[in-house]
Order: C-alpha cells, then structure tokens, then sequence
C-alpha cells in the first residue's frame, strides 16, 4: 500500500523519471520471466529434454539460429528449451525462500525493535550468532542426510536468510517506534498487536520489499554458484547449464554464456527493482532559519486551571546513569491561557510535554509528581481513564508533522480515528467532523485532501492536519512542541495566526515550546524558562521581558540579535555548555556559565524565591536593560 499511495503522487511520466528507465526495463523483464515460467507447458517450446541426436530437430553444439535461438547443447537439447525451464525452479526457490524468510524475519525484528529491552537483547544475540555460523558447511550437511530436492533447498535457504531479514526490519522500527504517530497510537489505548501490524508493519512495507528484491537475486546467485559445485537441486537449473558448458567454453561459447547471461540479468534486474524502490524509502528533510513576531493572541485565564503540574520529575535510566530529564517542574494554567517555556536545546522542554502525555521513546522511564489534566491524576488513575482523558482533553502538534502523520494512511483515517476511539462518534458523523475541520483549518479543497497521503501534502498543510486531529475531540489543552519549526516564515506567521485564533475561539489552554524569544513575547501570557531538567524562572510575559531576574534569563535576552546595531557588531552568547543531566552540579546549575557566581552558588542549590507570580532560582538576581523584542524587523 504505500508503495501504491506514493506512485498515484506523480503522473505516469513523472513517475518513470523518478525510478528511472532502468528500474522499469528490470520490471519487464522480471515479467517476462513470470510469464514464461507460468506458460511454459502450453507455450510453443521444444522438451527440454528432448535430445537432437533422436530426434534431428537441433544438432549438437549447434550454434544460435532461426532452428534453436540458444543454439543446442552437448547432446542436441535446444538450449531455449532448457533456459525455460530453469525459470520455473529459479523463481520459485527464489519467490518462497523471501516470501518465508521476509515474513518469519520481519516478525522477529519488528518485535524486537518494538519492545527492546531483554527481547530486543535476546533477539539481537540470536541473529550475531545465526549470521556468523556458515551457510555452506550447513548446507552440505543437510543435503547429504536430507537429499537435493527442491524442498530441502528451499528450508536451507529460508533458515540462512531469517536473520538478514531481522536485523533490516528491527533497525527500521527501532526508528520508526520514536515517531510521533506511534506515541499518539499508544496515548490512544492501541494494543501493542494494534502497534505492530496498523501503525508499523505498513511503513516496513517498501523497505522489506527493496532488501527482498535483492535478497530474491541472492538466492538465485546461490543456487548457480551451488550448482556449478556439484551441489544443486535435482531439476535443470540455469546454475547446472552454467557448470555443463564450462567444460567446452572454448570451442563452443554459447552453451555456457548463454544460461550465464540469462542469470545475469536476472540478477541484475532484481538488484536494480530493489534500488528503485529504496529510493521512494529515502527520507525526506526540510531545513529553515525562522524569526517572526506575532502580536494580539493574548486571552485571558477563566476559571479554575484545567492543567496542574507540581514537583513534575521524569528521570530516564540509560546504561550511562540516570538522566534527570525533568526535575522538580511545576505550573498551573486555565483555560484560555498561554504558557510558554523557553530554553536551550536539552532543557528539558519537550520532555514536559512528554511527562504529561506518558510518551517516551524509551521503556527505562520513571515519573513521580503530580500531573493534573482535566482533573485527572494522569501519574495515578487507571489506564483506561487516563487514555480516555488523553483522548478527549489533549491535543499535542508536534515540530515535525512528517514524522507525527502516518505515511501509509490516508488523512481522512488519521483525522477520524480519534473521534471514532474516544469521541464516540460512528464514522460518517466522524467524517463530517474531519471535513469541517479541515475547513476550520485554512485548507482548501478538504474533500480531497481528506482522501490524500501526508507526502501528497506541503509542510503548511501537514502542519494544519495535525492540527485538526490535535482538535479533533475539542481538548481542553493543546501542547504545541515547536509547531513552526520546518516551516518557512510565512507558513510560521500562518500557523500561529491559526492557533491563536483557535485558542481565542476554543478557550483551550495552551503550552508552547519554541526557541524563539520573538514568539513567546507575542503569543504568550506566562514564561517559563528552563535549563539543565529545571524552571527557573517562570511569570507573566511582561514582566519577564521588562524585569527578568535569573541570570540565564538575562543571557537569553541579551543575546536577541539587534538589527539597529552597526555592522558588524558582536554578537553577545552564552559562553560554556549546560551540564550533564547524569551528573549534575550540587549548586546552581548556571553557576559554570554566569558572571555573578561565587562558592555559594557552586555548592548550594538556589530555591524558589520571589512573588507567586513571578518566581526564580538564583542567588544573585539581577536586572539589565529593559528588552525590545523584535526591534528592527
């Protein structure tokens, strides 16, 4: 399916210019191979062996002509005769020896790359050792207990190709397992088998079917250099004809390359189909520098916080230590509202996100706090409660909506399936939902791009698709990751607009992570910054711009680049790099990088001080400058 859904993305032309004439005469080739082999009985063909020395119909080493096209063979068999009828065991060594290999082998990797842990070390050991033991000594010892009929062949080759297959499939999910689909699939209460076979086993698709492809050739190779040792199946192989017409090479050529150029281009064929379709595998990247501003999104807090989160700590066990990824995080936020949290890359922002919805991309993960949504205790509360509240009172957008949407499904089951799971809605209901959605979006044309792929779509669009889903049960908090990241600044400017307009008319709160200063200032109500797993420093938007206390926080504004300034001026950084979050420092944790540190800040962790309103962790807070944010944009 996915191979099917990308190829509809071109036309005809377009499409045989991506894969290339080469990958298309292979294709043909292949089918002319089928054909033969499926035809052969009925297809005006001499026996194959039937021998011209009776008959008088080909003489022997008779060269190619209008009598025999291949030419005849050492007793006046018609050499075409015999190259078809190598087909048929070619292909169907070939054809059950992947099929097996690929379906046992992909079972084992995407298992293993899924769970990890002891499977994933287990599995991985099997394959080592499985792929260090020699194939040929097993062979020889199979065949002389066993015989060399074609079933035999056919369990040697499939056992000895079981753990390629693994080991390709396993690397591909372990990746595939971080995508951001996957922790959406997972948030939504799928089981692990739901995972494995809807959301996984079709993106393994086109890349198990380019390593078989080469694999279908690997067998075929096998089999001749076998054959040529004497050690072949019990039927007329290309691989036999080769090693029977070695012997008169020099007097009569074609008897040997003839079979031998057949096989070669099969080979080759099937090596070329295989590269063609690891090409429509490559990913695909998108790179961009944002900087924007937007003003007027403000709106005020109502009510009760919809969002508490108290002494939040989320500590992942790694074989290099304990990462205290998140450590000691606390807010509260009503409907309505704006938080945004800031920081160097590594701070810790979007494993909060991640510590509210319970997704990790690895299993060793521990939380301990206090996670209030909707009020439900999301650390506490049963399974199925806390994927419901998932389900219905959170929506995340993710900075990558190529990795968040599932390649292999159409946007219009991405969109329903949530309404479907937790919003309780039948499908046409849910259908309905999707199209207005995708109106209330910005994207034109909704009915037919409900029926498209995610690749069928510009990053602006895939953007507002999740978007859509993120809205798809009316949440009452959105957790928006860096939503314009790999977006160009127009698309940016569009996206906030969309999302501000979204949070004024839904009365959702609203967590942003971003790295840019420009678009907390304008989209936000509340900051808080974070380094090195901590908050430290959090209050209004205002306030934190015109009097920010913490010295990172300092830092940070002070490095906003001023376009006002003559040419050439310095650029002002933060010197140094956060520290390790195995192994943190007993004091401040921006003691190593700040001006103002003394011993105390070095051996004493500063505590929380300050207003309610606007709280900070430094022992020497500090005022510089009031900033202007987006001055001479």
């Amino acid at each position: 399916m996915a191979s099917v859904s990308r190829w509809r993305a071109v036309t005809p032309a377009g499409r045989a210019l991506r894969l290339g004439t080469a990958f298309w005469l292979s294709v043909a080739w292949i089918a002319l191979l089928v054909f033969l082999g499926v035809f052969e009985d009925v297809l005006p063909i001499r026996d194959a062996d039937a021998r011209g020395i009776r008959t008088g119909e080909v003489e022997r080493f008779e060269g190619p002509g209008w009598n025999a096209w291949f030419g005849g063979g050492p007793q006046g068999e018609d050499q075409l005769a015999r190259v078809v009828a190598g087909i048929r065991p070619a292909l169907t060594l070939g054809l059950v020896v992947t099929a097996l290999a690929a379906l046992v082998g992909g079972a084992l990797g995407v298992t293993a790359g899924y769970a990890r842990g002891r499977i994933d070390a287990v599995t991985t050991a099997a394959i080592d050792i499985a792929l260090a033991f020699p194939a040929l000594v097993l062979l020889i010892a199979v065949r002389s207990t066993f015989g060399n009929s074609l079933l035999v062949f056919i369990a040697i080759f499939t056992i000895t190709s079981i753990p390629p297959y693994a080991r390709i499939v396993r690397g591909a999910t372990l990746a595939l397992a971080e995508r951001e689909f996957v922790d959406a699939a997972r948030s939504m209460g799928a089981s692990t088998r739901r995972i494995l076979l809807k959301e996984l086993a079709p993106n393994l698709v086109l890349p198990v079917l380019s390593f078989a492809a080469i694999g279908f050739a690997v067998v075929i190779l096998t089999e001749g250099a076998l054959a040529f040792l004497g050690l072949s199946i019990d039927q007329v192989t290309w691989g036999a004809l080769i090693a029977e017409g070695t012997g008169e090479i020099r007097n009569h050529p074609h008897v040997a390359l003839v079979p031998a150029t057949v096989m070669f281009m099969t080979i080759l064929a099937f090596n070329l189909v295989g590269d063609g379709l690891r090409e429509l595998t490559a990913p695909r990247t998108v790179a961009t520098v944002r900087r924007l501003e937007v003003e007027g999104d403000r709106v005020a807090p109502v009510g009760e916080p919809v969002l508490h989160v108290h002494d939040l700590r989320t500590t992942l066990h790694t074989p290099a230590g304990p990462v205290h990824a998140v450590d000691g995080v606390g807010f509260d936020l009503s409907a309505g509202e704006a938080l945004g949290i800031v920081g160097e890359s590594g701070s810790g922002k979007t494993m909060v996100l991640r510590s509210i919805v319970g997704a990790f991309p690895l299993a060793g993960v521990t939380r301990a706090g206090t996670v209030d949504v909707c009020g439900v205790d999301m650390l506490r509360a049963p399974r199925a409660v806390v994927q419901h509240t998932l389900g219905t009172c959170v929506g995340m957008v993710s900075q990558n909506p190529l990795t968040a949407l599932n390649p292999t499904r159409r946007i219009e089951a991405q969109i329903v399936e949530p309404m479907v799971v937790h919003g309780g809605l039948d499908r046409k209901a849910a259908r309905s939902r999707a199209l207005e959605l995708m109106q209330h979006v910005g994207i034109p044309a909704p009915e037919r791009r409900l029926r498209e792929y995610p690749h069928q779509l510009s990053g602006g669009m895939r953007q507002r698709v999740t978007i859509a889903i993120a809205l798809a049960n009316r949440p009452q908090v959105l957790l928006a990751d860096e939503p314009t990241t790999a977006l160009d600044v127009t698309v940016q400017n569009q996206i906030l607009e969309l999302l501000g307009r979204l949070r004024r008319e839904e009365r959702m709160a609203m967590v942003l992570v971003t790295h840019d200063l420009a678009v907390v200032h304008g989209f936000t109500d509340r900051v808080a910054i974070m380094y090195a797993g901590q908050i430290v420093e959090q209050g209004p938007t205002e306030e934190i711009f015109s009097n920010p206390r913490h010295q990172y926080t300092i830092a940070l504004m002070g490095s906003i680049p001023d376009l006002d300034l003559p040419s050439h001026s310095r650029l002002k950084t933060i010197v140094g790099s956060p520290p390790s979050l195995t192994d943190l420092p007993p004091g401040c944790r921006f003691a190593e990088r700040c001006r103002f540190a003394d011993e105390r800040c070095r051996a004493e962790a500063p505590p929380a001080t300050g207003p309610a309103r606007h709280g900070y962790r430094c022992w020497h807070p500090g005022v510089e400058p009031p900033v202007e944010v987006g001055r001479g944009r």
